[in-house]
C-alpha cells in the first residue's frame, strides 16, 4: 500500500475532522466564558434587559417628572430626627436650668439653716451660762438661809431643780435641809442625788 502525505501524519482517517471539531468547541467555550465573565456593560446587549422586559416601559419625560422616591423620604426622616433632637436638647437645657435654680435655693437655705443653728447654739450657751449664774446665786442664798427656811423653799420646787441645787451645796448643809423635808420628797431627792 502506498502511503500518502495525509495518511502518513495521521494514522486514523477521521483525525482531521475530530481536530476541527475540538478546535471549534474550544473556541466556542472561550467565547461563552468571555461573555459570561465580562463586566457589566462591557459587551453591548442587543435585546431588552431582563429588568426592562419585566416592567412596563416608562417614557423619559415621566421619569424626569418623578423624583426618586427615596430622596424625599430620607429628607423627611432626617428633618423629623433633627426636630426631635432639637426638642430633646431644649428639654435637657430647661431641666439643667431648673436644677441650677434648685441648687441655688438649696445652698441658700443651707446657709440660712447653718446661721440659725449657730444662733441656737449661742442662745443655748447663753442660757446655760445664765442658768448656772442663777443656780450659783440660789445656792448662795440657800447657804445663807437657815435650814428650816431652805427646806420649805425646796419643798415647793420641782424635784429636778431641787436635786441640782442640793448637789451644789456642801454635804452637811444638804443633809440638814433633807432632814427637814417631807419624808417622801426627801427620799425622791436622795435617789436623784445618787444618780
Amino acid at each position: 500500500m502506498e502511503r500518502t502525505a495525509a495518511t502518513a501524519t495521521n494514522p486514523w482517517p477521521g483525525w482531521n475532522v475530530l481536530a476541527c471539531c475540538l478546535l471549534v468547541g474550544l473556541l466556542g467555550k472561550i467565547a461563552v466564558s468571555a461573555v459570561l465573565m465580562a463586566p457589566k456593560g462591557f459587551i453591548p446587549w442587543v435585546g431588552p434587559r431582563a429588568s426592562e422586559a419585566a416592567t412596563p416601559a416608562i417614557t423619559e419625560s415621566a421619569a424626569e417628572k418623578q423624583p426618586a422616591p427615596t430622596v424625599p423620604r430620607v429628607l423627611s426622616l432626617l428633618e423629623k430626627e433633627r426636630t426631635a433632637l432639637q426638642t430633646r436638647e431644649q428639654a435637657v437645657a430647661a431641666k439643667e436650668e431648673q436644677l441650677r435654680v434648685l441648687k441655688q435655693e438649696v445652698e441658700t437655705r443651707l446657709r440660712e439653716l447653718n446661721a440659725i443653728q449657730q444662733r441656737a447654739m449661742e442662745f443655748m450657751e447663753e442660757e446655760k451660762r445664765m442658768q448656772g449664774e442663777q443656780n450659783r446665786h440660789l445656792v448662795a442664798t440657800l447657804e445663807a438661809m437657815p435650814a428650816d427656811r431652805a427646806g420649805k423653799l425646796l419643798e415647793k420646787m420641782d424635784d429636778e431643780v431641787a436635786a441640782q441645787l442640793l448637789r451644789r451645796l456642801k454635804g452637811k448643809e444638804a443633809g440638814a435641809i433633807l432632814s427637814l423635808l417631807n419624808p417622801d420628797k426627801a427620799a425622791r431627792l436622795s435617789q436623784m442625788l445618787l444618780k
